[in-house]
């Protein structure tokens, strides 16, 4: 398997540089981006095949881009890191075309393993979403 061509968009640089360094030596980071009008540009300019794309960016939310990406025509696999561990959420990410949903606080564990599963046309989805602790 190629290495994964990652754009990181989050609106906290100290989460963008954390997940850069994490994943560095498995993937190439084309880029890091804060806002939504950022990653739509790097999006089209730097063809990666993986978005880790944060819930909260500067001027509008990950939905939201991830929707633009999409009827954009972009191709990329999106995976979501939040620090919201809500079933809804991950549930309304699922349906809406995004591949995976990885939890801030899974992430050193779950995110490899979300990457490579996405990039081999798999959905992944937190253990902790099928649990009915998470409201």
């Amino acid at each position: 398997m190629t290495r994964p061509r990652l754009l990181i968009a989050d609106q906290s640089h100290v989460i963008r540089q954390t997940l850069a360094d994490l994943l560095q030596e498995n993937c190439d980071i084309v880029a890091t981006v804060a806002n939504g009008r950022s990653l739509l540009a790097e999006a089209g300019a730097s063809a990666p095949n993986v978005i880790l794309l944060g819930v909260a960016l500067e001027e509008t939310t990950g939905f939201e881009v991830a929707r633009c990406l999409r009827q954009s025509g972009c191709q990329a696999k999106i995976i979501i890191v939040s620090l919201h561990e809500s079933r809804d959420l991950v549930r309304a990410a699922l349906a809406m075309g995004i591949s995976g949903y990885v939890f801030m606080s899974r992430v050193l564990d779950d995110l490899p393993a979300a990457i490579e599963a996405v990039c081999r046309g798999e959905t992944f989805e937190p253990a902790l979403a099928r649990e009915s602790s998470l409201e």
